[in-house]
């Protein structure tokens, strides 16, 4: 499982990257909405109760309706929604919960085997929700590094297309 300090900087720099100038003060005062979805620890539901997609897309819709407050809705999005991502490349969240019971999962690895060989291991489905993660207990990954790649990966390119765009309309 990610540690705090990741599900907070992680979606921290990806937003600090993509974000407008004047989004930052959101960005940073509804941080703390980035480790919320570990509040479920304190519940039978671990990984499923704040961990599936239906809360971000919750939020997103709502940033899509209200005009006024889009970005803040947005930003909040962003925050549940790479704690999310982040899970799933630690072991897993029951990502369609409470519509399908089935843990989700993505772990990807870069090693280096004895002979010098790089060896990418990617493995991804679905598992039972077990009793060891309804308790918040269970085996950890260690692709999480991967997860936190993605996101920022996601984010630069974001960066990168509107500044391109940015560019167009400047010209």
């Amino acid at each position: 499982m990610p540690n705090w300090a990741i599900h907070l900087i992680v979606p921290l720099l990806a937003l600090l990257i993509v974000g407008r100038k004047e989004d930052h003060k959101y960005i940073l005062l509804l941080l703390p909405l980035a480790v919320l979805p570990d509040i479920d620890t304190f519940v039978i539901e671990h990984r499923a109760l704040l961990h599936n997609i239906f809360i971000p897309a919750i939020l997103f819709f709502i940033g899509l309706s209200i005009k006024k407050m889009r970005s803040i809705f947005f930003i909040a999005g962003v925050y549940f929604v790479s704690h999310v991502i982040l899970d799933l490349f630690a072991g897993g969240v029951v990502l369609f919960y409470p519509v399908y019971n089935q843990m989700a999962f993505i772990d990807a690895s870069l090693e280096m085997s004895r002979t010098n060989q790089l060896l990418w291991t990617f493995d991804y489905g679905f598992n039972d929700y077990s009793e060891g993660w309804k308790i918040a207990q269970g085996y950890i990954s260690d692709s999480v590094g991967t997860g936190s790649l993605v996101i920022v990966l996601v984010a630069g390119i974001w960066a990168s297309y509107r500044n391109r765009m940015v560019g167009k309309e400047d010209k």
